[in-house]
């Protein structure tokens, strides 16, 4: 999905469905052409003359879901695959991320974590900047990569991450943190996002909700956040998460967010991410995965 080679065994079967077509590929010749690696060309697959013969071909690699699709085989053409594989990580066989160092972060991020004042979390209480940093665990790192990218995407987000302060609460599946508090009026009127039911955030402990709360408008992997202020100081903070986008047609089959704690995992809303923006990659949270 973030464009590099897939270093493992990649398996392809082709099973004709339809009709009375014989087992099929019995002379399939296969080659791939090394200046496009992307592309697989397959010779010599039975069919029928005159109409198609359908085939459901498979696809599987190590770590990654299983992709298939129907494709109609006719005879003396060339027929182009219909639709492009894409091979989503199975979250999990993720052992661990492969992150960016702390001073590789953006600007920003680097500040909302420097500035930070941690709650919940014993382990993370007073921990500020690159220590704190290195101290998420690997769900907790992914899913705060995943939100930093996404709210500071113009295109999908108009970039709210600049009014995003300090960091508050990590958990796996969404942040807590300080915003401006001219952040929700920017959200309300920004045309990239439209209002969202707030009912299912609880807010944190000494914050009550505003009653405010907005989703962005992409097809999948939408930003959503839910504003509240503190009883005492009125200061305004807000849950930011990306929301899980269940149901999201990934070739044959339907793709629904592994779900761990019951809590969203990280790692599919990378995939998430990228399947938004194939071809330049701009939604890529910068980060890798190391596999059991």
């Amino acid at each position: 999905m973030a464009g590099e080679p897939v270093r493992s065994k990649i398996e392809v079967e082709f099973k004709p469905i339809t009709g009375d077509a014989g087992t099929g590929g019995i002379k399939m010749e296969v080659s791939i052409n090394l200046a496009n690696s992307t592309d697989l060309h397959v010779t010599g697959l039975e069919c029928r003359g005159g109409p198609a013969t359908v085939y459901e071909v498979s696809i599987q690699a190590a770590h990654r879901k299983r992709f298939g699709f129907f494709q109609p085989i006719q005879e003396n053409r060339v027929n182009p695959a219909s639709e492009d594989a894409e091979l989503w990580i199975e979250p999990g066989d993720v052992k661990n991320i492969d992150a960016p160092r702390f001073a590789d972060l953006d600007a920003r991020l680097r500040q909302i974590l420097t500035t930070a004042d941690m709650r919940e979390d014993a382990t993370l209480t007073g921990l500020q900047g690159e220590a704190l940093y290195k101290k998420l665990g690997a769900l907790q790192k992914a899913c705060l990569l995943n939100i930093a990218r996404k709210a500071s995407h113009r295109g999908t987000a108009d970039n709210a991450w600049r009014f995003v302060q300090s960091l508050l609460v990590s958990h796996q599946d969404r942040i807590f943190a300080l915003v401006d508090a001219a952040m929700p009026e920017f959200v309300l009127r920004s045309p990239a996002y439209g209002s969202a039911d707030p009912a299912l955030h609880a807010p944190l402990p000494r914050f009550t909700l505003t009653g405010q709360s907005v989703k962005s408008r992409d097809a999948h992997a939408n930003l959503q956040v839910t504003f509240m202020a503190h009883n005492e100081t009125g200061q305004l903070a807000a849950d930011i998460d990306i929301d899980e986008a269940s149901g999201v047609k990934h070739g044959l089959e339907v793709i629904r967010n592994a779900v761990t704690q019951g809590k969203t995992n990280p790692y599919l809303i990378h995939e998430f991410l990228l399947a938004a923006d194939p071809r330049e990659h701009t939604l890529d949270p910068g980060y890798g995965f190391i596999f059991k």
